[in-house]
């Protein structure tokens, strides 16, 4: 394949992280706009988080508090978020671990990347009461199985070992 017609096959990178940025600071605006003290940030504040905990998060009570106030997601949704983060560093960089993932096929890769998120139903049915510490982690993994998927099959997210990108 020509140079010109692999780039033409990628796509861009910008949408992965402009959406990387809102999930990263959209629940930590909902504390900043709840605590702000003007009302329309404040109705601003109070609407994200009734969408973010009603849509979005399976256990908005336990969230982070910053300024007195809840965060719009769960410890467990944030995890998730510093996840794909870091599905993206490993992605940009390209790694041999990922060899063995990538050689799959699509529909097992998907069924594989699905697996932490096994944990989030085990956690919030059999420890209700465990450590934000935990649901953070538990998070990171899940979001980060689901950033390395993603990155697998979004044409020129993986950084190949020859330096250029592509998909596999």
């Amino acid at each position: 394949m020509s140079n010109q017609s692999a780039a033409a096959s990628q796509w861009p990178q910008w949408p992965w992280v402009a959406t990387m940025v809102i999930l990263f600071l959209g629940p930590l605006a909902v504390p900043a706009f709840l605590a702000s003290g003007s009302v329309p940030l404040m109705r601003l504040g109070g609407f994200a988080h009734d969408i973010l905990s009603t849509a979005i998060c399976p256990t908005p009570a336990r969230s982070y508090w910053l300024f007195g106030e809840p965060m719009g997601v769960c410890a467990r949704c944030w995890g998730a978020t510093i996840g794909l983060w870091l599905a993206w560093a490993i992605a940009r960089r390209g790694s041999a671990l990922l060899g063995p993932f990538l050689a799959l096929h699509w529909l097992p890769r998907l069924g594989t990347a699905s697996l932490p998120f096994w944990l989030w139903i085990f956690e919030i049915v059999r420890l209700p009461a465990a450590p934000l510490e935990l649901l953070v982690v538990n998070g990171m993994l899940a979001g980060c199985s689901a950033g390395l998927y993603i990155a697998s099959i979004w044409p020129g997210m993986l950084t190949v070992r020859d330096g250029t990108a592509g998909a596999r």
